[in-house]
C-alpha cells in the first residue's frame, strides 16, 4: 500500500490543524452519537455513559488529513458535522475512495495487530466537528464490557451485504444501473431536499472519480448523466447535480434486477447509523 504524495503527517487531536474542544460540552453529544451507532449496540447504559464521558469535542479543518493507512492507531471519531474520505492510495498515485462517513457514523476499523494501526487514509472534506475517543479508553471499554464486541461484529455483517452488493453490481449490472444506484446512495448521504421534492447534490468529486467508483470512464458517466437529463431525471448545473425524478432513477437502478431496496437500507441502516434517516436526506 502507498501512502499517498499529497498527504502529510496525520494530526494527532490537539495538534495543529484541529481545535479541542471542552470535554465537559462533549458527554451529552457524545452519548447521542453513541446511542445512535451499532458499535454500541449490546452494551448496558451504564458502558455508554461511562465512555461519553471519557471523550472529547473537536473540531477539525476542511483538508486535513486525519490518518494514513498503517500508522499507530490512536482515535476512534464519532461525526457530529462534516464528512470524511476514507481512501486507499495505489502504488501509481491513484486513489480509491472507500466510503464517506457523515454525521452520525463512527470510524475506523483497526488492524487487530499490536498496537493497532490504521487499515487506510482518511481526510477531512468539509469543516467538520468530532468526538474523539483514545485508543487506551477504547481498550478499557472493551475489557469492561466485552459486548462492545458484539456490536462490532453486527456492524460487519450489516458491511457484508454492502460488499456483496458491490461486487454484484461491478459483476453482474450494466454501467446505467451501477450509476444509478451510486447516485442515489449520494443522495442519502449528501442530498439536500429542496421545496417541490427536488433533491441538490453538490459536486464532490470529479467524474472521472466517479467512473472510476462505478467501473466506467469520464467520458461514459457524463454520456449516461446527459442522456438523464434529456429524460427529465436530473439537471446538470457547474455547481452540482439537482434530482428531479427519484423514482425514475431507481427503476434505472432496479432495471436489470439489482435488490437496491436491501443494498440501501443495509449500508445506512447499518454502518452509516441513525444520522442517515435524517430528513434533510433522501
Amino acid at each position: 500500500m502507498r501512502t499517498p504524495n499529497k498527504m502529510v503527517d496525520p494530526p494527532l487531536p490537539g495538534a495543529a490543524g484541529d481545535t479541542p474542544g471542552d470535554n465537559r460540552a462533549a458527554a451529552p453529544v457524545a452519548r447521542n452519537l453513541i446511542e445512535g451507532w451499532g458499535w454500541f449496540a449490546y452494551v448496558p447504559a451504564e458502558a455508554r455513559d461511562w465512555l461519553a464521558v471519557h471523550t472529547s469535542l473537536r473540531s477539525i479543518k476542511k483538508g486535513k488529513t486525519v490518518y494514513i493507512s498503517g500508522d499507530p492507531a490512536t482515535h476512534i471519531y464519532g461525526v457530529v458535522s462534516g464528512v470524511f474520505r476514507i481512501f486507499l492510495a495505489t502504488p501509481s498515485g491513484d486513489e480509491i475512495t472507500l466510503e464517506e462517513v457523515v454525521a452520525g457514523g463512527w470510524f475506523p476499523h483497526f488492524a487487530p495487530n499490536k498496537p493497532p494501526s490504521y487499515l487506510a487514509n482518511c481526510v477531512c472534506q468539509d469543516d467538520a466537528s468530532v468526538i474523539c475517543i483514545d485508543q487506551p479508553t477504547v481498550e478499557e471499554f472493551s475489557q469492561r464490557w466485552p459486548a462492545y464486541y458484539r456490536g462490532l461484529y453486527h456492524e460487519y455483517l450489516n458491511r457484508a451485504v454492502v460488499i456483496g452488493g458491490r461486487i454484484e453490481l461491478l459483476t453482474l449490472h450494466n454501467l446505467r444501473v451501477r450509476l444509478a444506484v451510486y447516485l442515489l446512495r449520494m443522495l442519502r448521504l449528501r442530498g439536500q431536499r429542496e421545496p417541490g421534492g427536488a433533491v441538490w447534490l453538490s459536486p464532490f468529486e470529479s467524474q472521472s472519480e466517479t467512473g472510476a467508483r462505478v467501473g466506467g470512464t469520464r467520458q461514459r458517466v457524463n454520456s449516461v448523466l446527459k442522456s438523464w437529463a434529456r429524460r427529465g431525471y436530473l439537471e446538470l448545473h457547474k455547481d452540482g447535480i439537482r434530482v428531479l425524478d427519484i423514482d425514475g432513477l431507481g427503476a434505472e437502478a432496479r432495471k436489470t434486477g439489482f435488490d437496491l431496496a436491501t443494498y440501501l437500507s443495509a449500508w445506512h441502516g447499518g454502518w452509516q447509523g441513525k444520522a442517515s434517516k435524517d430528513e434533510s436526506h433522501i
